[in-house]
């Protein structure tokens, strides 16, 4: 792993924050997991964002955005390429009216937490968010996951997504272009300079809200909370439900049935809290959960017939 120091001049002179050199992923992923990346950078606007990529296209660079990593697994020999966070810069939040009998929408810049989504929802007396209440990541994570809970996910209130290209446009793709699956965003709409094989990075999303009463808001939004904290592993290292619940079933339902709470590869585990949880209990490697994912997912085909399929992002 390696860039030349003409490369990283070059870098370090379009970035508008220091650049941390050989940086360990494993303190940027709520698995505390991960090999270095050759540079990462916390990206604070949308031209110091575009200067980037066009950088990174022209010479050849690897690069990734990790939002706040946490569904992510980085394996133990890092990332070959710059990762990229999105600053303060890139999560500002505002209110403006929707179409006709629409109602209110919130456009929120895609570095913003849900965290402070919701918080800024609930402030603003807006409804229609509070099922991501709880749920840890950026909002652009957020989208390209297709994020969901107790029955809804975010493509529901979308109304649209702004993204950079790698060539430096800025394009915005309205709601009834775009294709969502569960926990997944397919391909983008494939036009506005938008084409097959063109890398892009979510800046900002349009979120159908409705106004409403404050308390009303903050109860739903504690309900979540509360359910969540019930049901999930505290205090161990971990990226979330690991894999998809194929259809009509529950991932964790199906580890459990096949005994697996409790099964260890190394420091990573099967949680005794929640089957579908793999847990670093100290020390885990990338290869350590990913022995345990294949185990899982063998011992689960082998009694159910069904293959699970991973919810959370190898890099």
């Amino acid at each position: 792993m390696g860039m030349d120091a003409g490369l990283k001049e070059g870098l370090a002179a379009l970035a508008g924050s220091p650049v941390s050199w050989d940086c360990p992923l494993r303190d940027y992923t709520s698995f505390a997991i991960g090999g270095p990346a050759v540079a990462l950078i916390t990206v604070q606007d949308l031209a110091e964002l575009q200067g980037l990529l066009l950088f990174f296209v022209e010479h050849k660079i690897k690069w990734r955005i990790i939002g706040r990593g946490t569904n992510l697994l980085v394996s133990d020999a890092g990332f070959d390429g710059v990762i990229l966070l999105l600053g303060k810069g890139l999560g500002d939040l505002c209110r403006v009216n929707g179409g006709e009998n629409d109602g209110p929408v919130v456009q929120a810049g895609a570095g913003c937490s849900l965290t402070r989504l919701v918080s800024w929802c609930l402030d603003q007396g807006l409804s229609g968010l509070e099922f991501v209440a709880g749920i840890p990541g950026t909002i652009g994570g957020a989208v390209i996951m297709n994020a969901g809970a107790w029955g809804h996910e975010l493509s529901e209130v979308l109304v649209s997504v702004t993204v950079v290209t790698s060539s430096g446009q800025i394009c915005t793709l309205p709601r009834t272009e775009l294709d969502f699956g569960y926990r997944i965003w397919h391909d983008p709409y494939r036009s506005q300079g938008v084409g097959a094989g063109t890398e892009w990075v979510v800046v900002a999303v349009g979120l159908q809200c409705v106004a409403a009463d404050q308390g009303q808001i903050r109860t739903l939004c504690q309900s979540y909370r509360q359910k969540r904290q019930e049901k999930q592993p505290k205090g161990e290292p971990n990226a979330g439900s690991f894999f998809k619940n194929p259809a009509g079933d529950a991932a964790g339902r199906l580890i459990e049935a096949s005994g697996l709470k409790g099964l260890r590869v190394g420091g990573a585990m099967v949680s005794p809290v929640h089957a579908n949880f793999l847990v670093n209990s100290g020390g885990a490697t990338a290869a350590d959960v990913l022995e345990l994912m294949v185990k899982v997912r063998g011992k689960v085909h082998e009694d159910s017939g069904i293959l699970l399929e991973p919810e959370v992002h190898l890099l």
